[in-house]
């Protein structure tokens, strides 16, 4: 099955003008995971083009990272503001997400599709993720401790360090990595928890139910005809 891998960078302007803007908050969040999550803000049908953005600018990443729980709503303030005092910095920072989008949607949907990830993307993580290890720090949480980032909003690649980081666990767990696949109808991405591994679409809400519709009028079709 193959998993519609871009041959080249996606252009910002070709996906931004064919999808609306739209409340963030209302995204599915079927990946299981937040890389996956970050990977699935960009989608369409398997057969189509590459028609449904949820980012569509630096204050979407931050309301991304926000709804996910990625970012404190403190952090989050800070950070809209410095990119509203600093445009450009924000663009070359919201650019940068979209490279990351698509390093780790190729690792994962060629992953998913039981072949090698690309050697390139997997050089890019590596490199994002010595990136986000050098922001990193230990913060005490109760009795242990937990893995944050440093309280500086003047980093507006902030909301992308614990993405690497969500993407860098994914890899080393072969135990979640066997459960990886792509929607048979669209090209999002999802850990299939499911009890018999045999889950197909990425939610029923988003592909799921129109995909069974479409399934059962084919069937009465095909039996219609057979009479």
């Amino acid at each position: 099955m193959g998993h519609g891998l871009p041959d080249v960078l996606i252009p910002l302007n070709c996906v931004l003008m064919e999808s609306p803007r739209r409340d963030i908050a209302t995204l599915d969040r079927c990946g299981g995971d937040p890389a996956l999550d970050f990977a699935n803000t960009l989608g369409g049908l398997r057969d189509g083009p590459w028609d449904d953005e949820w980012l569509h600018g630096y204050d979407d990443l931050v309301a991304w990272a926000s709804h996910v729980g990625l970012l404190e709503a403190r952090d989050a303030a800070r950070l809209s503001a410095r990119a509203a005092a600093h445009p450009r910095a924000a663009r070359d920072a919201f650019a940068g997400a979209f490279a990351l989008r698509e390093q780790v949607y190729r690792v994962m949907a060629a992953l998913a599709d039981g072949t090698p990830a690309p050697a390139a993307d997997l050089d890019a993580l590596r490199a994002a993720h010595r990136e986000a290890l050098a922001h990193g720090r230990l913060v005490r949480d109760g009795p242990a401790f937990t893995w944050g980032y440093d309280d500086d909003a003047a980093d507006l690649r902030r909301p992308l360090w614990p993405v690497v980081q969500a993407a860098v666990d994914l890899l080393r767990s072969e135990e979640r990595l066997a459960r990886l696949k792509q929607c048979a109808n669209c090209r999002w991405l999802f850990l299939d928890t499911s009890r018999n591994a045999s889950r197909r679409w990425c939610s029923m809400a988003h592909c799921g139910t129109g995909a069974k519709v479409r399934a059962t009028r084919e069937r009465r079709r095909a039996a219609r005809e057979a009479r």
